[in-house]
This record gives C-alpha cells, structure tokens and sequence, in this order.
C-alpha cells in the first residue's frame, strides 16, 4: 500500500472516531417533539441525547460532551435563555453553539434577548426538516474540522519535541571530534614556521569555529523550536552593536579578512540587544561561511526617520543549494513585514519579525549576495 494511501486511511479511520465522539443535545419539554427531533436526525450520524427540562439537560452536560445544544424556550421552570446562561456560565459548556427552537413570533426583542444569552441561531416551529439538517450538518463539520486540527497540533508538538531531542543529541556529539580539530589546528599554528602550513591550520581552526557556531545555532534550535520571542526592547545604537559582533567574530577567526564597516546617519533606536546580538552572529557567520575571498561590506543605515537598515553584501554568487538553504525558494521583496526565508536565517528572521522588521537576502549574476534587516526605529511605532 502506498503511503499516501496509509494516510488517507488514517485520515478516515480519525475522521470515523470523531464522528463517533460527536453528539447533539435536544431539550424540549414536550416528548412528541423530542421523538420527532430524533426521527429527523436519524440520518446524521451524530448521538442524539435529549431532555425534557433544563435541569435534566444540565445533568447530561456534566456526563457528555455535546457539538451543538437545540434548546427549546418555552419551558417551564427553567426556560430555554435561562438554560443557556447557565451553559455560558460554565467552561465546560461555555464554547457548545446553542440554537433556539421556538414556536414565538420573529420579533427582534425576542431574537435580540436569544443571541444575547448565546444563542448562534434560531429555529421557527414547525421545525423544517431539509432547515434543520443543513444547519446541524453545518456545526458537526465545525466540531469535525476542530477536533481534527487540535489532533494535528498535538501531533506537530510531538514531532517538534522529537526533532529537538535529536538536534540536542547530534550538536552534543559533534563538540568532542570538533574540539580535537580546533586543538590541533592551534598546535599546528603554533608550531610550523611554515607561512603555508600556517595558513592551513588557521583555515582548519576558522572552519571548526563556524561549526561550531553552527552546533550552537542547532542547540538554540532545539532549546527553542516553535515558541514566540519576547522581545525586551532598551535604547542602543545598532552601528556601536554590529562593530562590537564584529569584534567578536573577528577574535575568533569566523573571518577570513576584515570586513568594510560603514555608518549612515543616526543609527540609534529600540530593539532588544540580546536577540539582536544572536540575529547579528548569525547573519555575520553565514556571510563569512559563503563569501570564500570575496570582501564583505557591512552598512548600518540610519538615514530613515523611522526605520533603521543594516546590509550586509558580497560579490560571491550562491550556488542554487546554498541560495535555498538561505532564502528558501521564493523571491523576497524589501519592505515586507516578513518575508519567507530558508533554514540558514530562520533564527535572526525570527528576530527581526519579533521586532516588527523583516530580513530579507537575494544572490545574483554581477550583482553578488545581499541580507537586508530593516527594524522599525521605535517599537511604539510598530
């Protein structure tokens, strides 16, 4: 059997479940009109639970879970709005949809007091069959489509748990062979008194320092797959930050050659200096992972009243895989509150969007490669 096959059966074989978990409640005083109501939805498919008062119906709610409740108005004692403010009233009914049956005139005084008591719809006495059946039918597919998007979330959070458990076990067995590599690429350093002997083991150790950045990014992966950033914007100058990340990756060699730092006007404003710190390194590693011998050109642009621009560029050319990785596969536009991006920036896009900014990147023929992190200058005026 194929797998989309075994699918499609899961998918049937769920969507038998649901139909099997799903009931309606009826409750009207009359048992004439509880016996027709049962004749009418016969077909439905869906456990027909009824009652003949507003208390029996409140005793069935503590035992079952209901899709949808047809309740009468006029009953005594404990009529239909009554009933449906107690429903409200509890969590545990307080999302069941609630239709009127009435035999009353549509006067909006009538209509308007039902929907205030959480009434979604009513339906006028004598009930019409083909009415009834559409609505009811209308609401099973609702709670059919909830069950099975909650179903699917619950799911996607056990993938999402397997898939950090597995990032936190690969990025904790790559350190121990990366260490050795980085300690013999110093000693050969260290050394050889050969300039090319030297310059092989400070690319071996520049190598093993992106790596290890890069197991680095896969632990903040695994540490934090799905969840929302909370951004704690303070005042700072994005320029001063970058040329202090700069420094960083300088030091410990993520750089083949200084790059060209350039400032454009006030560069000051809200953002959260952590994340941005993380978004930086990130974007900084990945220029020095695929510009090989290209010089890399930073600008911080300030000139923007209310925005604030940081480019980062080089003349290498992507080759397809490296350019998806990146960007994924679709063509970004500058300006957009957030653009699709590939694997490789997903953590400083995530910061940027966290923001209210966006990150682009775009690689061309004579043109070379481009990351555009536009930030709103104040976060009041997000």
């Amino acid at each position: 059997m194929a797998l989309s096959e075994i699918q499609d059966q899961d998918d049937h074989d769920w969507e038998n479940d649901v139909a099997d978990q799903m009931s309606v409640l009826v409750v009207d005083d009359k048992p004439q009109n509880l016996l027709a109501m049962r004749a009418l939805l016969a077909d439905s498919g869906l456990e027909v639970l009824t009652a003949d008062s507003g208390p029996a119906a409140l005793e069935l709610l503590l035992t079952h879970d209901v899709m949808l409740a047809l309740l009468d108005i006029q009953m005594p004692g404990m009529d239909g709005f009554t009933l449906a403010e107690l429903m409200r009233g509890t969590e545990r009914t307080r999302h069941v949809p609630i239709i009127f049956l009435t035999a009353g005139s549509q006067e909006a005084q009538r209509s308007f007091k039902g929907y205030e008591a959480g009434a979604v719809d009513f339906i006028y006495k004598p009930v019409d069959a083909h009415v009834l059946r559409s609505k009811v039918a209308v609401f099973a597919d609702l709670h059919r489509q909830r069950l099975l998007l909650a179903e699917r979330i619950v799911e996607q959070e056990r993938l999402a748990r397997v898939n950090a458990l597995m990032l936190s076990a690969l990025s904790h067995d790559i350190r121990s062979p990366l260490s050795v590599m980085m300690l013999n690429a110093e000693l050969l350093i260290r050394q050889t008194e050969s300039p090319s002997l030297q310059k092989a083991g400070q690319r071996v150790k520049a190598a093993a320092t992106l790596l290890g950045r890069q197991v680095d990014h896969l632990g903040s992966l695994a540490r934090r797959p799905c969840e929302l950033l909370q951004v704690h914007p303070v005042r700072g100058d994005l320029a001063t930050l970058t040329a202090q990340r700069l420094d960083v990756e300088s030091n410990q060699a993520v750089m083949w050659a200084p790059p060209e730092f350039d400032r454009v006007g006030d560069t000051s404003g809200d953002f959260d200096p952590e994340l941005m710190a993380q978004a930086l390194d990130q974007l900084l590693m990945q220029a020095a992972t695929h510009a090989g011998d290209s010089a890399i050109r930073i600008q911080v642009d300030g000139g923007a009243q209310r925005s604030l621009m940081l480019r980062i560029s080089f003349d290498t050319v992507l080759a397809p895989e490296a350019s998806i990785h990146l960007f994924g596969g679709n063509e970004p536009v500058s300006g957009m509150s957030s653009a699709q991006v590939g694997p490789g920036l997903q953590e400083p896009e995530r910061v940027a969007r966290a923001h209210g900014g966006s990150l682009i990147g775009v690689s061309r023929a004579r043109q070379g490669t481009m990351f555009e992190l536009l930030l709103p200058r104040l976060q009041a005026e997000r």
